[in-house]
Parts: structure tokens; sequence; C-alpha cells
């Protein structure tokens, strides 16, 4: 693995969760950031600050900036996480890096590689720090497929990864583009977990009032499911494991419409060899980071409990991500135990 700069320790102890009385707990939608690649990427990712502060008072401009430097910290300490972690009840959590910060795609591929190689260097030396408390997710330059499939290996190989990261889009290519297919071949081979989590929507429609983030992922979430089957990837490579940040965006509030055009237009069709209500069903996992209990208690209706894992959105997000689920009506015991970490233990290949 590439030399890094240690991390540096702190006050809190790299040690085992507490004994649990409780089901395993493991937060799937966590994000670390690096800033070297964060500086590499500022310009060509989505603006997190506030767009315009002119009729915003010091003291809400003082508190946003306060807020950004907790989140860094969040970020970057795995001392600081495991801490959080204690705190929120969490065993384990899958590192993840922030794509919103740290978008590369946009780049040339070989500098888009580095930059990838560098963040999935640090995931795994913040794993090292407590190997039973992080699992990762590492990060490929998608727009190359070919370099896309050489970091996978190393990920999944040198680095003991699990799986990895995408955007919901390859810069032009949407993720059903068949220059991609080698990526996904190749993911299905390995039994790589994939998580889709959007890096942003950068056009001026979408920054005003953090849009970006509250209308703009869901959108993109339900692009690249539909890309997924519109194109026939789904069908080509049915075991891929395929995670979807953010309860799956809209997609799954709304099967009914894109259900309608599967059964009366035919070339909607052409690649498909189900309704896209049961790709959704039997073809994806979606993480519980919806916000709204009625919305969780709707996805498990309409895709079951078994294919839903815990997800917090760390390091902001939901606070109490297991307490969230456990609030969740309609569900058993089981059900909710396999939500909380028992399947995305299944998911991940996790021996637990």
């Amino acid at each position: 693995m590439a030399s890094v700069k240690p991390i540096a320790k702190t006050k809190a102890k790299a040690g085992a969760a507490s004994p649990r009385k409780r089901p395993l707990v493991i937060d799937f939608h966590t994000h670390m950031a690096l800033p070297d690649v964060i500086a590499f990427s500022k310009g060509h990712v989505v603006d997190i600050e506030i767009p315009d502060k002119r009729g915003v008072s010091d003291a809400v401009s003082k508190a946003w900036d306060k807020r950004r430097q907790l989140i860094n910290r969040k970020s970057t300490d795995p001392y600081y996480r495991l801490k959080n972690m204690d705190q929120m009840g969490v065993d384990i959590q899958v590192l993840t890096p922030s794509l919103v910060h740290q978008y590369t795609y946009w780049a040339d591929p070989e500098i888009s590689l580095r930059m990838e190689q560098k963040t999935n260097n640090r995931v795994a030396e913040m794993i090292a720090v407590a190997p039973h408390r992080f699992v990762g997710l590492g990060g490929v330059p998608l727009q190359e497929p070919a370099l896309a499939v050489a970091e996978l290996k190393r990920c999944m190989g040198e680095l003991g990864f699990r799986g990895v990261q995408i955007s919901s889009h390859a810069e032009q290519m949407e993720l059903g583009d068949a220059r991609l297919l080698p990526f996904w071949a190749e993911a299905q081979t390995l039994e790589a977990t994939i998580y889709i989590h959007p890096a942003g929507i950068t056009n001026s429609r979408m920054r005003r009032f953090l849009a970006w983030n509250s209308l703009g992922q869901p959108m993109e979430e339900a692009m690249a499911m539909s890309s997924l089957w519109f194109e026939g990837v789904l069908d080509a490579f049915p075991k891929l494991k395929i995670c979807i940040a953010h309860g799956g965006g809209y997609l799954p509030f709304y099967p009914g419409r894109v259900d309608r055009n599967y059964r009366e237009q035919a070339f909607t069709r052409i690649n498909m060899k189900k309704s896209p209500s049961r790709y959704m069903r039997e073809n994806f996992w979606y993480d519980s980071c919806v916000y709204d209990l009625q919305m969780l208690e709707h996805l498990v209706q309409k895709v079951g409990p078994s294919r839903i894992v815990l997800g917090s959105d760390y390091p902001v997000g939901e606070r109490d991500p297991a307490g969230f689920v456990l609030k969740a009506r309609g569900l058993s015991a089981a059900d909710k135990a396999g939500i909380l970490g028992g399947n995305a233990a299944k998911l991940l290949g996790l021996s637990i």
C-alpha cells in the first residue's frame, strides 16, 4: 500500500464496542474524507457552503463554519468516529469516500486513478485503527472502465475491502452504458458490493437552497437505478450486489408510473425481462436514510425488510439511526434486527 501520513491518535481508544445485549448495528452509509483530494476536486463538486451570505447574520455564518469544522473532524479522525459510534450505538461503520466532496470523474483518468488510490489507501489506514469496527468500500475512476476494473480488483484484493462506491453516472455515461459492462462483469465475478451514492448535481438551478441535496440526490438515484434495468445490466449480471443510498431516491415511492410504461410502451422494455417494480424488489438493496418513518415503513412494504440496511449518512444525517429503525411500525423483531445489521452483514459477506 502506498505510504500516507499516519493518523494521529486522540484520547479516544480504538477498543471494541461495549458487550451487546441487542442486535448488531452496522451503519452502511458513512463517509470519510481526505483533505488532499478535497482540494484537488474543488471547483468540480457541489458547493456545500452558503451560496450567498448577503442577508445572513454573522451568528448564522459562524454557526455554519463551526458545523463545517466538526464535520471535517468526523470525516478524517477515526478515533473521534469511534467515540461517536459508541454514543450512537453503532458497532460497525462502512467507510466510503465522500463523493460530494471529492468527486474525480471529471479529471484525466490516470490522475483520477491516483486520487482514488490515495483515498482508498487512507480508508485502509483508518480500518487498520480498528478492523473490528470498520469495513471499507473504495472508489474507482469510473469514467475509464479499464482503470476502474483494475482499482476494483486492488480494493477487493490488496486492500481487503468489500466493494466500492460509485456515483450515479460517469460523466457522459449513464450506469447502464455498454462501455461499463466490463466493470459490472468484474463486480459480479468478485462478488463486490456496489454502493451507489450520487456526487451531486452541480448546475446553477440546483445550487440555491441546497436543492442539489434535498431534491437532486433522489433524482440521481432514480436515474441510476432505471438506467441499469433499461439497458439490460441487471439481466446480464443478475447476481450483482447493488445498494442505493437514501432509500433508493424517488423510485421506490413512485413505481406505478414506470410500471405503466413498461406494460404499455413496448420500446421501453426491449432490454428487460421483468417490470421495474420487480427489479426494485429483487435486484437492489436500500439504506434506511429517508428521515421519515412513514417512508421507511412504505419502503419495507415495497421491497421487503430483507432488502434494507441501516444508514445514517455520518458525519451528517440521522443522529440515532438505530432508534429510527426501532420506531418503525409493522416490522417484527427479526425484521428490525435484519435492518439494524444482519442484512448488511450478509450483503457485505461479514461473519458475525
